[in-house]
């Protein structure tokens, strides 16, 4: 999937399970590896990281079409920065949404810890954030190829 806008662009796809064998285990099972390929006016940098399960990467093409419809509301600041609208056991990635403005929305994706730029200060929050002014249209194309890119990975 990727949302990509004018400065910033973010790639993210399942590449594997963490586990190859199943072990019996329904949240060992269903870890899965997450590739992900940033591009921001201030870093670039690639990670892979065992950071979702299956069933939790299938919330966010929900979370996107809600996004898309203008159902998911724009995320507050709290003291330790923007709080997230969608997130996970793993704290290595999170949505939220910045603006919905002129047919714009401003979708943040928020990395943390293994999947965040090494040497990138987070200015004093948890989480660094990058964020990518996109359209409706562009949101619902990247709930399609994260939908499509999860068939792949059925939950095990």
């Amino acid at each position: 999937m990727q949302l990509k806008g004018y400065e910033s662009s973010v790639t993210l796809e399942p590449d594997r399970y963490e586990f190859a064998n199943p072990a019996g285990d329904e949240w060992d099972n269903n870890w899965l590896v997450i590739k992900g390929d940033v591009s921001a006016p201030d870093a670039e940098w690639q990670f892979a990281v065992p950071c979702l399960t299956t069933f939790e990467a299938k919330r966010i093409s929900a979370w996107l079409r809600g996004v898309a419809n203008g159902d998911v509301p724009v995320s507050v600041s709290g003291d330790a920065g923007v709080v997230p609208s969608l997130e996970f056991t793993e704290p290595n990635l999170a949505f939220s949404v910045g603006s919905y403005q002129d047919g714009s929305i401003s979708v943040r994706v928020h990395f943390a810890l293994e999947s965040r730029p090494v040497g990138q200060s987070s200015d004093g929050r948890d989480q660094f954030w990058v964020e990518i002014a996109v359209t409706a249209a562009d949101i619902d194309s990247s709930a399609n190829q994260w939908d499509k890119a999860l068939l792949a990975f059925p939950d095990r």
